[in-house]
């Protein structure tokens, strides 16, 4: 393949620009004119200290010649000039001086901004612990210690680093930390002119801009309308419901419109457009769904979240509460502390009580967060508590490994002790969070489990984002059954559904997933569209009307703005490259792969895509020379190996491709395709009662597996192993 260079690719993005947005941002400073109580509560709030210039008053790191030894190097920190800066290694391992340009947050941790002349703003790794020095700190530290298990010190030549891709302020952090942020990255240059209307969370980036409403508030009375984009709706009205010990919701108050402004920032999620405070989430963000890597089975966090989609998960988000219902919308601290927050809606005579936490009263047990929102600690110390507001069930520890909240205070007990304590206390009570098992065994690859997923998902008394997850799962048992659920959900009234359909189609043939999702083209929300677009990608234009082509550019044309947004990661430039290689377009998907790896030299992903598309194009020695390299920089990826074993299989060199295929079935033994691979060569290659053993323990994890059930029926059948044929029974339909 010749590449094109950098400039078609930049072209190829930037032709699709639209014209940008007039801004009426005026800053925070005339809201405190008529709001003096929320300008003084946002003043000693979280989003005021988001980001600031590193000042005297700013900075509450120990800059006083202090030195923090790592990797074998000495990190100095000093003042010079009034200025702060630290002696840290570079992008090459060598020793240099670097100025700190922005403080980045405040509590429990401050971390340090250092601007590069390419406009790029790098988030060191070498943090400061602002807690007390009772409380541990008062000290530096680094996010990735080298004292931690499983955890080498990371060097210049590291994904995490802090001058690499992965600890950019411009693309990972800006959008959430400062207000009306414009990236400006330019891809032939490879640089940013990143700019904003304010350096902190200011008053506008949740409200919208406010130069409207200076005009209507200075007496311009032209309109009623006060010229807020963005009015954040109340609390709602909370009443008593019968005998029942909860209140409920009078009116609502528009929870989920106010829960959508706060999830621009406090979600996991995809950024499908700039954050245009009082459009509809789904129109700016794709939100992560309850996906093995995030969030364990019964949904309880794993990986840092940031709340919105553990809230989304809860009764109370479905009965109404909003987020102002416990925290002050502009201190951003809770409107009281302990268990008299939960006692505005639930009554303590029933709930705060020995009876039913069965707790000494006022004790740390007796606490309704340690229960209910168990904590878990970020970076080191940042504890942070999750919000689906779950009961203790620590049966789900014994059934599937999940953490529970006993355990997590009684350290010193096991998950049988706690599970008979609760079992003591609430004998009729049911596991809750059932759905745990069948997400548990979609994760596994269990086929058997696709019923339960087609029942989780069609559930109304679901959590849409539950649904929108078991929707997902259930693309992965390709089946007439899997095919009639999409059906239904493509309908769904929610665009987490949707969308989650939309993304269960890919098995699908082409023409058949056009038929499907042609009516979604337009879909009102741009989270499904995005979806849909990527699932069209191969379709060639032969194949539909002139208008379908139309409709069909459009859509092409609005997936790649969307990435270009975010063209400065090279996760998006992966999926550049996927869409084009899908599309055809084999020349731009190596120079999308390239781009990524010029921006991240050791991100795997994109290497073992490059390597694929030249498998494709029959280069295999670029494939080989690509997957090596692969696998030097991450010699633990699963899909690495995989793909090794493969490439030598091809080559005929049986002896390294079976050592490579062990390997990637040893790594990710979730993985059934993996496994079965790995067995099925053993068999070829004469070693069959090895073969036999892989895949017979690969079918113990992966109950049901169509492919595993194949080939085990077809080796006994080989080897006249009557009995074991009789107890495979029959694998289920395809």
């Amino acid at each position: 393949m010749k590449p094109l260079g950098l400039l078609f690719l930049a072209a190829l993005l930037s032709s699709l620009a639209t014209e940008g947005r007039t801004s009426s941002y005026t800053g925070s400073q005339p809201c405190q004119g008529c709001h003096e109580t929320a300008f003084s509560d946002w003043q000693e709030s979280h989003h005021y200290q988001a980001m600031l210039p590193a000042t005297d008053e700013t900075v509450l790191g120990n800059f006083d010649d202090a030195v923090f030894e790592y990797g074998g190097l000495q990190h100095r920190f000093f003042r010079r000039d009034g200025k702060f800066f630290v002696f840290t290694d570079n992008a090459k391992g060598q020793m240099q001086e670097f100025e700190i340009n922005f403080t980045f947050g405040f509590q429990p941790l401050q971390q340090y901004l250092v601007g590069f002349p390419d406009g790029r703003y790098q988030a060191l790794s070498i943090v400061w612990d602002s807690r007390p020095e009772g409380e541990g700190g008062q000290r530096w530290y680094h996010l990735y210690p080298e004292e931690a298990p499983d955890q080498e010190a990371v060097d210049h030549e590291d994904l995490l680093h802090w001058t690499g891709s992965f600890q950019n302020w411009n693309g990972r952090c800006a959008a959430c930390h400062s207000t009306e942020l414009k990236k400006n990255y330019s891809l032939d240059e490879d640089e940013y002119t990143t700019t904003w209307a304010e350096i902190n969370v200011g008053c506008e980036a949740c409200h919208g801009p406010a130069s409207a409403h200076l005009d209507w508030a200075n007496g311009d009375r032209a309109s009623s309308d006060p010229g807020f984009s963005t009015p954040i709706p109340g609390k709602g009205e909370w009443v008593p419901d019968g005998d029942k010990p909860t209140l409920k919701s009078q009116d609502g108050g528009n929870a989920h419109g106010q829960a959508g402004v706060c999830a621009a920032c406090h979600s996991r999620r995809f950024e499908l457009d700039e954050h245009h405070a009082g459009k509809p989430f789904d129109d700016l963000f794709q939100l992560r769904l309850l996906e093995e890597d995030l969030y364990y089975a019964d949904g309880q966090v794993l990986d840092e979240v940031y709340v919105y989609g553990s809230f989304l998960q809860s009764k109370m988000s479905r009965a109404g509460v909003a987020c102002t219902n416990c925290h002050q919308p502009h201190s951003v601290k809770l409107l009281t502390e302990g268990n008299g927050l939960c006692a505005q809606c639930h009554q303590p005579a029933v709930f705060d009580q020995p009876s039913h936490h069965h707790h000494p009263q006022d004790s740390e047990g007796a606490a309704c967060v340690n229960c209910h929102m168990p904590s878990t600690i970020y970076m080191g110390v940042d504890e942070r508590r999750d919000h689906s507001f779950r009961v203790p069930e620590p049966q789900l520890t014994l059934d599937l490994g999940i953490p529970n909240a006993c355990n997590r205070c009684h350290q010193d007990q096991d998950a049988t002790w706690a599970s008979e304590a609760v079992e003591n206390w609430y004998p009729d009570s049911e596991i809750r969070a059932d759905f745990a098992y069948t997400l548990a065994a979609a994760h596994q690859g269990q086929q058997t489990v696709l019923p339960n997923l087609v029942k989780l998902a069609n559930d109304p008394a679901r959590s849409d984002i539950l649904r929108a997850t078991a929707m997902l799962e259930a693309g992965h048992f390709p089946s007439n059954e899997t095919v009639a659920l999409i059906q239904v959900q493509l309908n769904s009234p929610d665009p987490l559904m949707r969308a989650a359909a939309v993304r269960s189609m890919e098995w699908l043939p082409i023409a058949q997933r056009y038929t499907s999702l042609q009516p979604l083209i337009s879909d009102p929300s741009k989270s499904v569209r995005m979806e849909v677009a990527v699932q069209l990608a191969s379709l060639s234009p032969n194949q539909i009307s002139a208008n379908g082509r139309d409709e069909l550019v459009t859509l092409k044309n609005e997936y790649l703005e969307t990435l270009k947004l975010n063209a400065d990661m090279p996760e998006t430039l992966l999926n550049l490259g996927s869409y084009l290689a899908q599309a055809g377009n084999p020349e731009e998907a190596e120079q999308a792969y390239r781009q990524a790896l010029k921006q991240s030299p050791g991100f795997v992903p994109a290497m073992v895509n490059l390597a694929d598309l030249y498998r494709a194009a029959g280069l295999e020695d670029a494939a080989l020379s690509t997957l090596q390299k692969a696998l030097e920089a991450e010699p633990d990826s699963a899909t690495t190996q995989h793909a090794l074993g493969l490439l030598y299989i091809r080559q005929r060199n049986m002896n390294l491709a079976l050592a490579h295929l062990q390997k990637a079935a040893e790594l990710d033994s979730g993985n059934v395709r993996y496994a079965y691979v790995y067995g099925v060569a053993l068999y070829d290659l004469g070693q069959k009662e090895q073969a036999i053993q892989v895949l017979e323990r690969a079918l113990e994890t992966h109950p049901g597996s169509p492919e595993l059930i194949s080939a085990l029926r077809a080796y006994y059948q080989q080897l006249g192993e009557t009995e074991k044929l009789q107890r495979l029974g029959t694998a289920p339909p395809h």
